[in-house]
Formats: structure tokens, C-alpha cells, sequence
């Protein structure tokens, strides 16, 4: 899952710190702020059974295709 990131400039190392301790890999970072802004993208990887597909076919009783 990825996502963007945009906080008051004040707070952005404080977010950044939140989502890597929540097991996010940060990227794109944008630390010079624009309007009091500055944003990065947070990703996190899904393993293969989490996957909606995967959740779903669990569900039904079968398996993932």
C-alpha cells in the first residue's frame, strides 16, 4: 500500500517517525515546505495473504489463485 503524506511543516518528522515506526518504508520525501506543507510517500508492503483476492477466496473456502 502506498500513500502520500502531507503535514504542516512543523510536525514532518514527527509523521515520518509515526509511519516508519508503524512499518512503512519512506519515499519521495519533500521536506522544503510549499504553503506550509511538506509531504512523503509512505509504502508498506502487503504479504501474498492479505491480499483482497486472497481474503476473499478464504471467505468462499478455497484457495488464492
Amino acid at each position: 500500500m502506498r500513500i502520500r503524506v502531507s503535514t504542516k511543516a512543523e510536525l514532518y518528522e514527527q509523521r515520518k517517525q509515526q509511519h516508519i515506526e508503524r512499518g512503512y518504508r519512506i519515499e519521495d520525501e519533500r521536506p522544503i515546505p510549499v504553503n506550509g506543507l511538506c509531504s512523503f510517500i509512505a509504502l508498506r508492503e502487503e504479504p501474498e495473504s492479505d491480499s483482497v483476492d486472497a481474503l476473499v477466496a478464504e471467505a468462499l473456502g478455497g484457495r488464492p489463485r
